[in-house]
């Protein structure tokens, strides 16, 4: 995997040890950032809550109902989709036009649904033979180009909590993982079946990522993290607690191990 260390922009700095701090993002049209489908706030020193998936996690009937529910959102608030990708100042003015409350409440459930979706492992559930794979993967720059926290290898999706070094960005860490690990299953003649793959992808372009606001959000993601595989089989997952983050949020007394034995 070294050969794409390359692909990730070099730290600016880099620090002795990780700490947490927490980035309240109140007036997220001060942050810089960007949005596609979903919005993408930067800070540097940052501790993010990341969630990627299969490409064939979500069942293209679910995702088409959520667009349409989206779109019906915004063209109810006077919101034309389209400018997201044709006129994104116009969206983004619009869209912070709307009551901060309500705008919190609509991400929110967009957010809940997306999670309970996820865990219905629609698809493949290729992850349930390769976890390891994307566990190796998530934690081979830690401490060269990230701190990684906390993460989990459900059978579709991943969660990890991930704070990059100065200068490094997350979507370049997101992008060298999912590349790495598409190589690496496509090789695996086991693994690497045809209907694993929509529209050519593995893994679907766009992940969620959220800024952590503080300590108490630290120890709810971590809950959350430790929790997702409960139902699972042991062997059909990969859990990993990283010791950096007990001095700034508790971890969760179950699930302890990487392989789901407490």
């Amino acid at each position: 995997m070294s050969s794409y260390m390359n692909k990730l922009s070099p730290p600016t700095s880099i620090p002795d040890r990780p700490v947490f701090c927490g980035c309240d993002v109140e007036q997220p049209w001060l942050v810089p950032g960007y949005r596609r489908n979903l919005p993408h706030w930067r800070l540097e020193g940052a501790t993010y809550f990341v969630t990627f998936r299969l490409a064939d996690s979500i069942p293209e009937t679910v995702a088409q109902q959520w667009r349409t529910d989206r779109h019906d959102w915004l063209r109810m608030h006077g919101i034309d989709p389209a400018w997201a990708e044709d006129e994104p100042a116009r969206w983004q003015a619009s869209y912070l036009r709307v009551a901060a409350a309500e705008r919190r409440a609509f991400e929110r459930e967009q957010q809940r649904r997306f999670f309970i979706e996820l865990d219905q492992c629609h698809g493949s559930c290729l992850l349930e033979r390769a976890h390891a794979v994307v566990g190796k993967a998530l934690e081979f720059f830690h401490g060269q180009r990230i701190w990684t926290g906390d993460y989990v290898v459900m059978p579709n999706h991943v969660h990890v909590l991930v704070q990059p070094f100065p200068g490094v960005k997350l979507e370049e860490w997101l992008y060298s993982i999912k590349r790495f690990t598409s190589t690496a299953l496509a090789k695996d003649t086991a693994l690497n079946r045809p209907e694993t793959m929509r529209h050519g992808h593995l893994w679907q372009t766009e992940s969620f990522d959220r800024i952590v606001r503080d300590a108490a959000e630290l120890g709810r993601t971590r809950h959350y993290i430790a929790q997702n595989p409960a139902k699972l089989r042991p062997g059909t997952f990969a859990l990993q607690r990283m010791a950096w983050l007990d001095e700034f949020a508790e971890r969760s007394a179950i699930f302890q191990s990487r392989d789901g034995q407490p």
